[in-house]
Order: C-alpha cells, then structure tokens, then sequence
C-alpha cells in the first residue's frame, strides 16, 4: 500500500487514480464499441454478399427461363406461320380438285371463296351450338330449379292444419268424391 506525507497528494493521488481509471474505462467503451461495429458491419457485408449471391442466382435463373420462353415463343409462331401456309395451299389444292378447276380461273376462285365461306360457317356453327347447349343447360337447371320451389310449396301446403283439415273432411265424406269408375266416358 502507498503511503503519502499530506492528506492533499493523497486526494491528489487519488483523484487522479480515479481520472486515469475513468479514462481507461472510457477509452475501452470506445475499444469495444469500435470492435463490435466492426464486426457488425463484417456480418452485415456477409448478408448482403449472400443476398446478392442470390439475387444473382434468381436473376440468371430468371433471364434463362425468360430466354427459353422467347425461343419457344418464336418456335411456335413459326409453327403457327407454317401451318397457316400449309391450310392457305389445301384451301387452293381442293378449289382446284379433280382436275375441274385446274385452269386457275374464275371457277377456282368461286371454288376458293366457297370453300373460306364453308369454313366461317361451320366455325359460326358451332359457336351457335355451344351458345345453344349453355342455353340449355341453364333452362334445365332453371326448370330443375322450380319444380324443387313447387315441391317445397306443396309440402308447406300439405302440412299446413287447415289443409289437413279440408282433406280429412273431404276423405271422411262419400258424397262429395265420386265413386271410382264414375265420371269418366269410354
């Protein structure tokens, strides 16, 4: 233990003890703080290096697929072109069937236009029968429909006691019922 000759380097020495301690406490609060930020800030580069890993992985992934999309797109149009040429030359082939139109004149022509009209009517066809099969189908629910109504009706009705009531009367007396067989003409 130290020992001072005046009570005054004793405060002295210990104030300035107290000073230094307090200086040293400060300096490794900001040592520490100074580490920590930095090794947040290690972690927070890792993040966002594998955010980015990732985001780039989604990226290519996405551009790959968009890729293939666009050939396939141009595949099918090609496709599509082609078969479109393909019905133009049957439509032509069968104006000109037979050998009856071969000359390429106005009968093959008439026969083309036939043939492109024949194709618009059976396409408006069959848009009326759709048309008219949905048709039916809501009538048919529709009637469906009313008759489960008129069924829920005339069971109210049934079990209504009034009702119940009139029948049991009628039932129970033979003159107002005609007898079986009577009312009816050959």
């Amino acid at each position: 233990m130290i020992t001072f000759d005046s009570e005054a380097a004793r405060y002295l020495f210990t104030g300035g003890a107290i000073v230094g301690a307090v200086a040293l406490l400060f300096v490794g609060y900001k040592i520490g703080r100074w580490l920590g930020d930095l090794s947040t800030s290690k972690t927070i580069a890792g993040k966002e290096q594998e955010l980015f890993t990732a985001q780039k992985g989604f990226k290519s992934l996405y551009e790959q697929e968009l890729g293939t999309l666009r050939t396939e797109n141009a595949t099918l149009a090609e496709k599509v072109k082609n078969a479109e040429a393909k019905v133009e030359e049957y439509r032509k082939k069968a104006a000109g069937f037979g050998g009856l139109f071969n000359s390429g004149g106005k009968r093959a022509d008439a026969m083309y236009a036939l043939l492109l009209e024949n194709e618009a009517l059976e396409e408006a066809l069959h848009k009326q029968n759709e048309k008219m099969h949905v048709e039916r189908t809501d009538a048919v629910a529709e009637s469906l429909r009313n008759t489960g109504y008129r069924r829920v009706l005339l069971s109210q009705l049934m079990n209504d006691d009034r009702i119940k009531d009139v029948v049991a009367e009628i039932m129970s007396s033979d003159r107002h019922l005609p007898a079986p067989g009577e009312g009816r003409e050959p």
